[in-house]
Parts: C-alpha cells; structure tokens; sequence
C-alpha cells in the first residue's frame, strides 16, 4: 500500500478481553459477531474520519483487533494533529461503546474494555508492521495507566462505592400484550462529570482492582433503595453475578427485615455467564431463595453457558433472550423458527421470556408473534436516571 504524503496515522481498535467472548457467546456467534462488528466499526471510521483521506476499507488481523489508514486531506487548512488526536479519541470511544452495547447487550458490551488509538502509521504500511506498531502504542498506553492512575482509580471507585455516590437510571419493561409497563431494569452509573460516568468503565476498572462483588452489592442496594418511590406495582430487575449471589452477605441482606416485604416486587438478574457446574451449585442456593418468595432472571440466554439446560435446573421466573438473536431478526433465515421453539420450551418450564435490544417494531412484532411475554429497549424506552423518573411523580 502507497499513500501519498508525510502525514500518515492509524486509527485502531483493540478489544482487551477478546477471548472473553467467546466464552460468554461460543465461537458460532462469535463468528457472526466479527462480520457485524467489522462492518459496523467500517461505519464508524468513515463518521469518525469523513475530513481526512482513507486508504482501504477497515482491515481486522483477528477478532479483537482492527484498523485503519488515513491521513489530513491536501485541501483542508494548515492544523497540528496533536490537538486533532484527542478530539477523535474521545468521539470514536464514545461510538465504541455504543457499539459494542448494540452488538453484545448491555450487561456484556459495557463491561468489555477497549482501547481506540489514533498513532503515527509506520513507514512500510504491510500487515506485520502495522500490527507491531499498534503492539507498542498499547504497550505505552498499559504502562502509562498503571504509573499514573492505577492507585488513584482505586481510591476514587472505592470513594464512589463507600461514600454512595452512584448514580441509579432505570430501563422500562413492557408487557408484549398491552404494551404497558410492568417493570425496570435498575442500571448503574458514575457522577456525570467523572472518568467513571459510563457502566463499562465502572465495572472495568472495578475486574482491575478485584472490586466486582463490592461494586455489584452497591449498585444493587442502591437500586432497591428506590423501591419506596416507585408506583407499588411495578417492580424492578437488579443485577448481579454468581459469586455475589451465592454469597453470605447477600444472603444476610435479603433477610434483614426492611428487604423481606420488599422480595416479591425484585427480580435479582445473573449477568455473569458461568458452565453448568456452577449453575448446578445455584440450584440449591434457590431453593432457599424461592422460599422467601425471590425470583430469578438469566441475562443473554442462548449466546454462551445460559441455556436451555441452564434454564431446565434453575427454573427462573423471566428468561432474557440473547440480544444477537434478537438483532438478527429479519437479518438471518430460521431466527424466527428457532426463537419461537426456545420460547415455547421456556413457556413450558414456568418462566416468561423476555426480548432485550429491541430496535424497531418489526422486531417487536415477531417476538409478539413468537410468544415473547416482555420487551425492552431503546424502541420502548432509554434509561432514565431515577431523580427524574420517580421524584418528579411526587410533584
């Protein structure tokens, strides 16, 4: 490849846990998953990238990785790309995000960290020599982090965490049938003004520093606390992973006797995908749970270890259907087929099914169609913090 001029840069994508979807989803859709994203991150360099000059299409060495050639257009005026830099890093991250969310759901796609750098290209542009000189800008970038803010990310997330500085929005839930609301799914953020504002940046920073459980446990109790708020038919869905789930301190939290009135209005949500072992080993944590009247949901079933054998021995109340299948809806032949099979075999085990990411009211009707009983997503609602959901109905 030749480009003509001095000025040359790579915009590059670099997921940080790639292999980490492939066991949440199973490499069949991941596979799937590659195509979408590399098409959809082809979109996002030619928004992010429309006043410079590209050279070839997005290129991906691996999933996980991908990149793109580009330099200053002859004809723009005279600027420094040192302040051009930053500018489109901080714009391509913020579409990142979005993306990954759009692809892999909220529970995964946000907490799936990511770098995007723009950085000089090297002088012979060939596969090998890009893919090193991105190698070393990581390099730099890891090593950078760790020396500047590695001590005072952890204080900071720990002052969050301690101090309940978190901020509570809330998805709505629509029943299929009468395209009412029925519930929310609580969701967490950071202060508006901070690095850790965004859920992926929360949670990532929080896997850094072995802070997961105690971040899940804050944001959960947090979520519950607006219970009172909330019109008293509605309930809520909260998050949270097997090891907090399986927990003693959890397990201490639902029988304090604020929370036991309040079990019949929560669904707890495992994000966490986990083998069927493990699964097996909840089964005798909900036994005792059922008891007291909690009811369970599985996030992302059918894309990685949630599924229908995990659905068979936990028997939760509200199935969450991957939100890959649900994008590929009108997209791929036998979807529908398949969904309505899954549903019927949920429907015949107790439990509702719930359709997440839904985008469009085609999507929305072939769900309808296929027996879904619930829906959420951006078609139906973005999350709202929960000030300006709830304290405004007091008013």
């Amino acid at each position: 490849m030749t480009v003509p001029g001095n000025q040359r840069f790579i915009l590059a994508v670099q997921l940080t846990q790639p292999e980490r979807f492939r066991e949440i989803f199973g490499e069949a859709i991941v596979k799937f998953a590659y195509v979408d994203m590399t098409y959809d991150i082809q979109l996002l360099s030619e928004v992010l990238l429309q006043k410079y000059q590209c050279y070839g299409s997005i290129a991906s060495s691996y999933f996980g990785r991908w990149y793109r050639v580009f330099s200053p257009k002859a004809s723009l005026m005279s600027f420094d790309m040192a302040e051009q830099i930053p500018l489109l890093q901080e714009v391509g991250t913020a579409k990142m995000h979005e993306l990954l969310i759009t692809n892999f759901g909220q529970a995964t796609g946000s907490r799936q960290n990511f770098r995007l750098l723009i950085l000089p290209a090297p002088e012979l542009l060939d596969e090998k020599s890009i893919n090193q000189a991105i190698d070393d800008a990581l390099k730099l970038v890891a090593d950078a982090s760790l020396l500047l803010h590695g001590n005072q990310t952890r204080e900071i997330l720990q002052r969050l965490i301690e101090q309940d500085q978190l901020q509570c929005y809330f998805q709505p839930i629509f029943s299929l049938a009468d395209q009412k609301i029925v519930g929310y799914e609580a969701l967490s953020r950071g202060p508006a003004d901070s690095v850790f504002y965004t859920a992926d940046a929360l949670f990532t920073a929080a896997r850094q520093f072995g802070m997961t459980q105690a971040l899940e446990f804050a944001c959960l109790k947090q979520a519950i606390n607006w219970l009172t708020d909330i019109p008293k038919h509605l309930w809520i869905s909260v998050n949270l992973g097997p090891d907090l789930f399986m927990s003693d301190e959890f397990q201490q939290y639902l029988s304090s006797p604020h929370i036991k009135p309040l079990l019949s209005r929560i669904v707890f949500e495992l994000t966490e995908h986990l083998p069927i072992e493990s699964a097996v080993k909840l089964h005798s944590v909900m036994a005792d749970f059922r008891n007291n009247g909690l009811k369970l949901s599985l996030d992302d079933t059918g894309c990685g270890f949630f599924d229908m054998t995990t659905v068979e021995e936990l028997r939760p109340a509200i199935v969450k259907l991957c939100i890959t299948v649900i994008s590929r809806i009108g997209r791929k032949d036998g979807v529908e087929q398949e969904m309505s099979e899954t549903i019927r075999a949920i429907t015949a085990l107790g439990g509702l099914t719930l359709g997440e990411g839904v985008e469009n009211a085609y999507q929305a009707e072939v769900l309808k169609q296929c027996g879904a009983t619930l829906v959420q997503g951006n078609l139906f609602g973005l999350p709202k913090p929960a000030k300006e959901l709830f304290l405004t109905e007091r008013l």
